[in-house]
């Protein structure tokens, strides 16, 4: 996503869980599973439902690999839990630097799913599964969108920046 304003390249980096502490600290999910990037982030937006709250963040702490953090003006529980379920969006460059075969979620939205050199569909959303991502894809023709795995046995070469997504296996597309 690209922030029409500052023309700054965005993504959400995880969601607030629930409130850690009496305080107002909030547990977060991160998304890339990582949590050290968390700590060096002063400012984020909290996103939901198409409304955009700035926030400044005044500490991260690190419990047992989950990032728990404290924004300015979230100091009890009750008001923590206001913000439960809102995502983290930053900067790009605020997020977790990827390793190769690694892709933001938001970067494979929108991409053009390719089987044998055919243009079958497009990617919708990411989904969450219980051993690998699922790329939810609309098929060009129109049937019952469908899941794919987002494993190499399926998945085969990724170009972001193009938007394109090869896949490797016909029959998971359930194309004729």
């Amino acid at each position: 996503m690209t922030d029409a304003v500052s023309g700054m390249s965005t993504v959400v980096i995880g969601r607030v869980r629930k409130p850690h502490g009496v305080r107002g600290a909030v547990k977060v999910e991160s998304y890339s599973g990582e949590a050290g990037h968390f700590r060096a982030l002063e400012t984020v937006e909290l996103v939901r439902d198409g409304r955009v709250r700035p926030m400044e963040i005044i500490s991260v702490a690190v419990h047992n690999g989950v990032p728990v953090v404290q924004f300015r003006g979230i100091d009890t529980p009750e008001i923590a839990r206001t913000i439960s379920g809102w995502e983290i969006r930053v900067d790009r460059e605020q997020a977790a630097k990827l390793d190769t075969n690694e892709y933001y979620a938001a970067d494979l939205v929108g991409s053009i799913v390719v089987v044998d050199g055919e243009q079958a569909g497009r990617v919708r959303a990411v989904v969450d599964g219980s051993q690998a991502p699922l790329l939810e894809v609309e098929l060009s023709d129109g049937r019952s969108p469908v899941l794919i795995p987002f494993m190499d046995r399926f998945v085969g070469d990724v170009d972001t920046v193009a938007g394109r997504i090869e896949i490797n296996e016909r029959w998971i597309l359930d194309i004729e």
